[in-house]
């Protein structure tokens, strides 16, 4: 089959409702960085990067959608290690204690722990599917885990801990749509909640006795059941170093998401001045550019993390509505999508990729609303940045390209 002949067949397998979804979140995200400097005239900086970051991503959107899927499977694991040496030229390169997240070239930087959400996304599916892995025993489990341990580590020492816990949900999302069984999905994120239960005495004891309990009731081998209680134990009993090892702000994120009012003026200022900006907003909103909470600069990064808050403001509920509705479209798509694909490589692709989308909406509105802690979790297609834009393009080609209908070549 010719180049001409793919081309034509691929476009009229395109599911055009992606790109669609794809572009209306992308004008709304460029009408709110528009307003955002609408009233400074001789500022338009932002907007006119992000026009130029969207039209670049809507051309990788079809350069990943045109990709044979043979040619994305062969190269996944040579993307893989391409994307841990690019987290580790900024870690080698840093200047002084600092490390930056970015690799710059003049003028241009990009972020490749961005694009290591693709290549661990890849890496992880190709190894389900090549084997038809069924996750039976504990050991299979090891693989996939370091896979995304790797560049997790790597990640942490940048510091960013939002695009770290990215990582981790690809993976236990995927490792759960893999057919792992509940015990063994249990045993997995067990350790992470008894370091959460070891903040409060007793709620750490009750964690631990419900631990014994499905050890004792389960048909594992019993030094398997001792090693598991004494990790969890541990674990838990590290839980304050661990939490000393955080840095002072975010520790002081954390606790402004327990309680917002504790430090009104320093982490718990944005949550404020957001939740100020979306009760502003009421039904209808203010109207674009007539936002005071975006123009007097109330809210410091509204164009990044916090850039829903604009429209919330200007457009009122209906237009937040409108924004979470088309990502509940997308989502449900991607899902439906990869429960009814024939395709091993193709399904994994497909929920992972709705698993990124989910953690970023879930926790972006859950940060600027006050119940999740401030981790600089970006809004796909809306917030601002070059890195996460072209990102979040190329997962939507992909998703495209995963859930064709047929295969004109792989």
């Amino acid at each position: 089959m010719n180049i001409r002949s793919y081309v034509i067949i691929k476009l009229k397998e395109l599911e055009w409702s992606t790109l669609i979804f794809v572009l209306l979140l992308s004008t709304s995200g460029l009408l709110a960085i528009y307003s955002i400097e609408a009233q400074h005239e001789s500022s338009s900086e932002y907007f006119f990067r992000q026009s130029i970051w969207t039209v670049v991503g809507i051309g990788l959107f079809l350069t990943a959608y045109f990709i044979p899927r043979k040619v994305i499977h062969n190269l996944t694991y040579p993307a893989y290690g391409a994307g841990i040496l690019l987290l580790l030229i900024p870690i080698m390169t840093k200047s002084g204690n600092e490390v930056s997240r970015w690799i710059t070239f003049g003028s241009i930087g990009i972020q490749p722990s961005e694009f290591m959400k693709i290549f661990l996304l890849l890496a992880l599916a190709k190894y389900f599917a090549d084997h038809k892995r069924k996750l039976s025993n504990i050991k299979e489990l090891m693989t996939p885990v370091a896979m995304a341990l790797g560049p997790t580590i790597l990640v942490l020492a940048q510091p960013d801990l939002g695009t770290a816990l990215v990582y981790f949900g690809i993976l236990i999302v995927i490792i759960f749509w893999a057919g792992i069984k509940p015990l063994h999905f249990f045993l997995l994120l067990a350790p992470i909640v008894s370091m959460l239960a070891a903040f409060q005495t007793l709620s750490f004891f009750i964690w631990m006795g419900l631990i014994i309990i499905i050890l004792y009731f389960n048909h594992l081998p019993f030094w398997t059941k001792i090693l598991n209680f004494f990790i969890n134990v541990g674990l838990g009993g590290i839980t304050n170093l661990l939490w000393a090892l955080l840095k002072p702000y975010q520790q002081q994120r954390i606790l402004s998401m327990i309680d917002s009012d504790s430090d009104p003026l320093g982490a718990g200022y944005q949550v404020s001045q957001s939740l100020t900006a979306f009760g502003s907003g009421g039904p209808f909103g203010k109207g674009l550019g007539e936002g005071t909470q975006t123009h007097l600069k109330f809210l410091p990064e509204q164009h990044t993390d916090f850039i829903m808050t604009v429209i919330g403001e200007e457009f009122g509920f209906v237009g937040v509505m409108v924004v979470i509705t088309l990502f509940y479209l997308l989502i449900a798509r991607l899902i439906t999508q990869a429960y009814n694909s024939k395709f091993r490589f193709d399904s994994v692709i497909l929920i992972g990729i709705a698993s990124i989308y989910i953690f970023h909406v879930f926790v972006n509105l859950g940060m600027i609303v006050g119940i999740m802690p401030v981790t600089g979790i970006p809004l796909p297609f809306i917030s601002y940045g070059g890195s996460f834009m072209v990102t979040s393009m190329i997962l939507a080609g992909l998703s495209a390209n995963m859930s064709s209908v047929r295969r004109a070549v792989g």
